[in-house]
């Protein structure tokens, strides 16, 4: 039998055979792996750690047929549950997993195991378990792996239900209840507590160097810190007598400082002991290989159902349990073979008519008719394509003139209209403010002057001509932009500016003399005044095109 103890980045391998309660260990080996290979007991690499193992196997002469599997996850859930008893092993079973998704909300994708532990205090006629739920996929993927090895897989258990048997038959350890049994590795470490005689508390906990601030002593640091955990959870327990034992094994490297840490609060530790049970141990590091060896023991199966393989009711075959399941398994193949063939006559029929079809449809379409007709489809197809573009562009340039903005007489007089009434009530206010802007002109109309209303494009392009003193070169186009966008069929008005104009006349009055001599010319006079440009874009009509369904092309 070959026993493998598997964690992320080691592999424990014992060779050896239990008989009568009794370990005898003939070799042992270990692998070290790279990361990513398995990570949080899951296979990421299947192939390559079958690989690696079968390297090994080979390289120390390790050959067997069946294996026994020990893991370790932080993906494994652990639970104290009461159930009550139950006449058939599988109606407990059934009462473990209710009990376990109703407390953690697990599916059937994780296999359960338990182990019984004692009456339960807390309920009559129940017994207390210490349950435990690994997603499956981590327990298929070793499935997967020794199947590639060609390896018979005998169980998969996860750790601390490994080292339990090793402890136990040490009968000096039965002594130091209640004890504390920690696993020391540098990326996890793994805590049992055991009382009164059996295990009672598991757990499980992943370390990096990252949680610890990249100390170097950080495997140090969290076993302290995981140890103190476990000191106040048993504390706070109504019933719970103090920790005073602690047993190390795994990585033991650190076990002098650890004894010189934990001395201080009172408590002795020691490193695990090799029961009288084992044999051929003696070229080997025990405390290393603990685990692999605990899982060779056998099982009391009444009350220690742990391999996930057998527990796995669920992703299993379910029918297995059922005495008609062979029965069943060869009535269901001669159907099938029964069906089958009536339903490959059926397809045969149906195919041959259809493959007739199929050649007389084939035959028509070669002919020299289906080619011409098929040519004419071609012309008409494209021809068709061509009038609807043709169509299209002559609606599209129809609409275009419909919608476009035009200007009627009346619309100039309307725009005259309210460019005078704006001059006009905007130096009334002003001058209602300041005397020196009122004028002669009642109207005003002396100050503004239309220069030029010119259309073109949809758009209207106004000049005004001002005299240049007092006026409120600010306030008035203002005004007359706003005036102007509210009108309906104005869609947007532009100012432009104003430009200051400075025009040189002469008078017609000439004094000549008898003799006609002129005797003074006329006076030059100089004038100022300023052009305002306004540009104002006029609304169209709007499309009044409304879709119509399209007639195709005959």
């Amino acid at each position: 039998m070959l026993s493998f103890d598997i964690t992320d980045r080691n592999i424990r391998i014992i060779k050896g055979t239990e008989s009568g309660g009794k370990i005898r260990i003939h070799s042992a080996a270990t692998l070290n792996l790279e990361e990513e290979v398995i990570v949080n007991g899951h296979v990421r690499d299947v192939p390559r750690l079958a690989t690696l193992i079968n390297q090994v196997l080979r390289t120390n002469k390790m050959a067997d047929k069946e294996a026994i599997v020990s893991i370790s996850s932080n993906m494994t859930i652990f639970k104290e549950l009461h159930i009550q008893k139950a006449a058939k092993e599988q109606d407990f079973m059934k009462m473990v997993r209710a009990e376990m998704a109703a407390a953690l909300g697990i599916d059937d994708s994780y296999s359960v195991s338990y182990i019984i532990v004692g009456d339960s205090e807390q309920q009559e006629g129940a017994v207390k378990i210490l349950a435990t739920a690994c997603p499956y996929e981590v327990v298929d993927c070793y499935k997967r792996v020794f199947n590639m090895l060609q390896l018979s897989l005998r169980s998969v258990m996860i750790g601390c239900n490994c080292i339990t048997k090793v402890l136990l038959a040490d009968t000096k350890v039965k002594s130091k209840m209640p004890l504390l049994a920690v696993q020391i590795d540098n990326n996890f470490i793994s805590l049992n507590l055991y009382e009164n005689g059996q295990l009672s508390f598991s757990r499980f906990a992943s370390i990096s160097a990252e949680d610890y601030d990249d100390s170097e002593d950080y495997v140090f640091e969290a076993v302290n810190e995981n140890i103190f955990r476990m000191l106040q959870f048993q504390k706070s327990k109504s019933d719970g007598d103090s920790i005073e034992n602690v047993i190390f094994y795994g990585d033991t490297r650190e076990y002098v400082r650890l004894t010189n840490e934990l001395e201080k609060m009172g408590i002795r530790t020691s490193i695990i002991n090799v029961p009288p049970q084992i044999h051929g141990y003696e070229n080997l590091e025990f405390s290393s290989y603990a685990n692999a060896i605990g899982a060779m023991f056998k099982r009391n199966k009444e009350t220690e159902r742990i391999n996930l393989l057998e527990t796995d009711t669920v992703n299993n075959n379910k029918i297995k349990s059922n005495s008609s399941y062979y029965v069943l398994l060869v009535g269901s193949l001669v159907a099938s073979i029964a069906i089958c063939g009536v339903a490959y006559m059926v397809l045969a029929l149906q195919n041959k008519s259809v493959e007739k079809d199929i050649k007389e449809i084939a035959d028509k379409k070669g002919s020299a008719l289906a080619q011409d007709l098929e040519a004419q489809l071609n012309d008409l197809t494209a021809l068709s394509k061509s009038v609807n573009a043709y169509k299209d562009g002559v609606n599209d340039a129809y609409q275009a003139y419909l919608s476009r903005p035009y200007v009627l007489s009346e619309d100039y007089t309307q725009l005259e209209e309210t460019i005078k009434k704006v001059v006009m009530d905007t130096h009334k206010e002003l001058a209602d403010k300041d005397e020196n802007l009122k004028g002669d002109d009642p109207d005003y109309s002396e100050y503004y002057v239309i220069d030029s209303m010119n259309y073109e494009d949809g758009k209207m392009k106004i000049e005004l001509k001002a005299k240049a003193e007092d006026l409120p070169l600010q306030t008035i186009p203002a005004n007359l932009i706003q005036a102007l966008r509210a009108r309906d069929d104005v869609y947007y008005v532009a100012y432009e500016g104003y430009t200051l104009v400075k025009e040189v006349t002469t008078s017609d009055k000439t004094t000549v003399d008898e003799e006609g001599n002129t005797i003074s010319a006329g006076e030059e006079v100089e004038k100022e005044y300023i052009t305002m440009s306004l540009t104002v874009e006029m609304k169209g009509d709007g499309v009044a095109y409304t879709e119509q369904e399209e007639v195709p092309f005959k």
